[in-house]
């Protein structure tokens, strides 16, 4: 009612209240139907059961899924730092290879010059070769002739009589006018004792013939040094390829891996597809499993692979993930755990409770039972005849009351023990609740060898026909009893029937019927009596046949 008032108040428009007020309705229809199952304490156990493990199941997710999240944020940052950082390596080569280039084109440029050869040599040898020529990591810059003699170099006036006409670098530029800028692999050179690669443009004759090559040389030490501090994690890589897949430098250094031809290498194909981008591969040197990000670097011939191990990549996360994996777990056992220990505690409860209610049941069933009989006692009576005099008064219907007693049960008991008078008045118990067929319907032992019964919306008729059956039916039990003139068992019935009215008491109908019993015993016992005010006369005692003795069998 409290929902319903507050989503029909919240609401001003007439279609809206009507549809809220329908909603609530429903929603506290549904709910007063399930909260009779949901408050039960079984209920109770199987939801908090339930509920614990869902709890459980819900951080589990929620954490797996955080876990997760944080697993893609690593490998998302690998990515980016991969990228910048191949970047920024792409930008420092170009920028030193486009420079070196420079000085290669400016020397041919000077070449070109027809006073250059009258010239002192050493105008001639500045003209050539610039300082850029001399900055570190820098080889030996020289101008070879068409027979592959070197005729002028960076390092001296006199040049050093060495013939390179059998070099890749000079091959490739005689035989291929277009090439442009060539890198050559990495090689051992004979004017400097150093792994290096020679930078290349032809010199073409003005008949458009093969005149020579200028060379640049650069130490592969440049690419060593450049990889050396960068942080790509203990199983990460850095290589430089040329576009044909021979390696110029690569890092973790060994020496053996320079030159190597990776051609074929299925990694090296994928640097083929496209100008940039990354992948996840194995790699044909060490066969580590990484992620690779590769870029060509500018115009140049040459390829640039930044890897990094897909296990170093997930190092970081591998730590938190079991950190706080141990700690989600922990607080899901910890919060089944509890909750178990909470449904063990209300189940020791409910059974503690049900036993505190079968023992207040048997106490109530000790409480309202005669101990001997079996039948309720005159406690359990007056509790019945104050509920059935209420609803008599409540529907002005009449109410009978009979009082019953065992005739001459002392000289029984002096005659043949206690222990069978107990067993009489059980005997007698058993033939009263057979009598008691109705739900209003009550016999109790009042006290002693006296019953009483009452008997809900019964009139007189009904109140002697039940009265006479009872004692029908201690007389066929046939129980001898030498002290009685009859010789066996007998009991006198005392009825009275009321139709109480507010304000009448509840104590003149019991008075009625022992009055009514009383007068049975004075009239010889054996037999049932109405009380005088229920208006039977003496004609119909006498059709009655209140004196008329049964004899058993």
């Amino acid at each position: 009612m409290h929902l319903q008032s507050w989503l029909t108040k919240s609401v001003d428009w007439p279609a809206g209240r009507c549809m809220l007020h329908t909603v609530s309705r429903s929603v506290s229809a549904v709910f007063g139907r399930l909260w009779p199952y949901l408050s039960h304490p079984a209920s109770i156990t199987r939801w908090l059961t339930a509920l614990s493990f869902a709890v459980a199941c819900g951080m589990l997710a929620l954490g797996t899924s955080i876990l997760f999240d944080l697993r893609t944020d690593a490998w998302h940052r690998s990515e980016q730092a991969s990228n910048n950082l191949i970047l920024a390596l792409s930008r420092d080569i170009a920028r030193s290879i486009n420079l070196y280039d420079l000085s290669l084109q400016g020397a041919m440029a000077a070449l070109t010059e027809p006073a250059l050869a009258q010239a002192d040599p050493e105008v001639r040898h500045m003209a050539l070769f610039d300082r850029a020529a001399t900055a570190e990591y820098l080889g030996t810059m020289m101008v070879v002739n068409a027979r592959g003699d070197i005729v002028a170099q960076s390092t001296s006036l006199v040049p050093t009589p060495i013939n390179i006409g059998f070099r890749e670098h000079f091959l490739v530029q005689q035989r291929r006018p277009d090439v442009g800028l060539f890198i050559s692999r990495s090689f051992e050179g004979r004017l400097v004792n150093d792994p290096t690669i020679a930078l290349t443009r032809r010199i073409t004759n003005p008949d458009g013939s093969f005149g020579g090559i200028v060379e640049g040389t650069i130490r592969t030490a440049y690419f060593r040094d450049l990889f050396a501090n960068l942080d790509i994690g203990p199983n990460g890589s850095v290589t430089l390829f040329r576009n044909d897949g021979r390696v110029i430098m690569r890092r973790p250094f060994r020496p053996e891996d320079i030159d190597k031809d990776l051609g074929n290498a299925e990694t090296f194909r994928t640097y083929l597809t496209a100008p940039h981008g990354h992948f996840v591969g194995t790699a044909a040197l060490d066969h580590v499993k990484r992620l690779y990000t590769f870029h060509q670097i500018g115009d140049l011939p040459l390829i640039l692979s930044v890897a990094i191990a897909v296990d170093d990549i997930y190092t970081e996360w591998w730590r938190k993930a079991t950190g706080i994996g141990v700690i989600l777990l922990a607080l899901c056992v910890a919060s089944v755990v509890l909750c178990l220990l909470f449904r063990r505690e209300i189940l020791r409860r409910m059974v503690a409770e049900d036993s505190l209610k079968e023992a207040a049941r048997r106490l109530s069933f000790i409480a309202a039972t005669d101990p001997l009989t079996g039948i309720p006692n005159r406690r359990s009576f007056e509790d019945a005849l104050s509920s059935e005099w209420r609803r008599a008064t409540r529907a002005q219907t009449s109410l009978a009351v009979m009082m019953l007693d065992v005739d001459y049960f002392k000289s029984f008991n002096d005659r043949y023990g206690h222990p069978t008078g107990d067993e009489i008045l059980r005997s007698i118990a058993m033939c009263i609740a057979r009598a008691m067929c109705r739900a209003g319907d009550m016999g109790a032992r009042y006290g002693g060898e006296e019953f009483i019964e009452v008997l809900a919306d019964t009139e007189r008729a009904g109140a002697f026909e039940i009265a006479e059956s009872i004692r029908a039916a201690v007389i066929g039990l046939a129980i001898p009893h030498a002290g009685s003139p009859i010789g066996y068992v007998t009991i006198s019935i005392g009825v009275a029937v009321a139709r109480p009215l507010i304000g009448d008491r509840m104590a003149s109908v019991v008075k009625a019927a022992d009055d009514a019993l009383y007068e049975a015993k004075r009239c010889g016992r054996n037999r049932v009596v109405l009380d005088a005010e229920s208006e039977a006369t003496l004609a119909d005692l006498e059709t009655m046949d209140l004196t008329g003795v049964h004899q058993p069998g």
